[in-house]
């Protein structure tokens, strides 16, 4: 009998799978590219538009929810913006850093008990949130960003100029929160 956990588990294993699909054959030229933004004031989106810095944002977030929720913030903010800054802009550095985030993110909690999913943990913005949500919230950014980067395949050209980085994004715009 499949336990909540189990499913939970291949849910998010099943995401990933979308992702991984997503960016299967892209170039790091396809990589690098970015949409132009119709409207300079609007709401910064969490990456700069580019498949690469999409990646970068999904593997962050696998990363910081794991440490957050799960192991007392080992990791901060400031861990992973150093070590995007130590590979970019290399486009195979990124797939292999989205590789071992979600590594790290199962391992954070494919361990627990159906008991345990009503408990609440720490969310970076400081609030608690019970275990299954970070779970769920983590599965569906897989999948929203993975549909991210199907339209930006289609939409793009390659571009030989790397994006802004990643690691500069993160020092910007999570320097304020507690788990900096």
């Amino acid at each position: 009998m499949m336990t909540s956990i189990d499913l939970l588990i291949l849910e998010s294993d099943l995401a990933f799978h979308e992702m991984l699909a997503a960016i299967e054959g892209v170039s790091e030229g396809l990589a690098w590219a970015t949409m132009p933004g119709a409207n300079p004031e609007a709401e910064y989106l969490h990456t700069d538009g580019s498949i690469q810095g999409i990646v970068l944002h999904v593997a962050s977030c696998k990363i910081m929810y794991g440490s957050i929720a799960f192991r007392d913030t080992e990791v901060r903010w400031r861990d992973c913006a150093d070590h995007i800054a130590s590979f970019e802009p290399g486009w195979n550095s990124a797939i292999q850093h989205l590789h071992e985030s979600h590594e790290y993110f199962m391992g954070t909690w494919s361990h627990l008990r159906d008991t345990d999913l009503e408990i609440s943990v720490p969310h970076f913005s400081g609030e608690l949130w019970p275990i299954w949500k970070i779970i769920r919230m983590m599965t569906h950014h897989d999948s929203y960003h993975a549909g991210q980067v199907a339209i930006l395949r289609y939409a793009l050209n390659e571009c030989a100029t790397p994006p802004p980085s990643y690691a500069e994004d993160i020092r910007k715009y999570c320097a304020e929160l507690g788990s900096w």
